[in-house]
């Protein structure tokens, strides 16, 4: 995973996941995920309720923040898929926090109204630090040239599969 620390980069967007969310003790251990929004991960450890909507931690105020206001217990956020242009070989991760989810949509919308995807233009990633919080900055350096498209789609077409290789079916 990519840190705060680690940024700007310049870095090829490859995949998107939307609205996910992550609910956290106070002690750090994860109880209750969604890859969706919608409801709980089957691999929540403890699911807090049956929908995301009607959770308690998904509603504003059911966490205050370290400078005194009202937030939500259960973290929203977006998870990225990056590679470098000159090392597609190597995929990293970037979780957008709920502070710059706008920003990325923003930017997101303004690649696709000028007709391209994510995956075709290589973003810079930076961060802007204020008294209370970091928020991501994206920006658009330049447009992919197509021997550099073909490697990234070579690349991950190489990606490794996270489930186990089989004969056929198993039982």
């Amino acid at each position: 995973m990519l840190e705060i620390g680690e940024l700007p980069v310049e870095v090829v967007i490859v995949a998107v996941s939307d609205r996910m969310r992550t609910y956290y003790t106070d002690d750090g251990k994860r109880l209750c995920h969604s890859k969706t929004g919608i409801a709980p991960s089957e691999a929540s450890k403890k699911p807090q309720a049956k929908k995301c909507a009607i959770c308690f931690f998904d509603q504003w105020g059911s966490k205050i923040t370290p400078n005194g206001k009202r937030g939500k217990g259960c973290a929203e956020f977006i998870q990225l898929v990056l590679r470098q242009p000159d090392t597609p070989e190597n995929a990293v991760s970037l979780r957008v926090p709920a502070a710059s989810m706008k920003i990325f949509r923003d930017y997101e919308k303004q690649v696709n109204s000028r007709g391209e995807k994510l995956r075709h233009v290589v973003t810079r990633i930076g961060a802007t630090h204020e008294a209370t919080r970091s928020t991501l900055t994206f920006r658009v350096v330049r447009f992919l040239e197509a021997e550099e498209l073909d490697t990234l789609k070579q690349a991950s077409a190489r990606a490794v599969s996270p489930f186990a290789a089989t004969d056929g079916y198993t039982n």
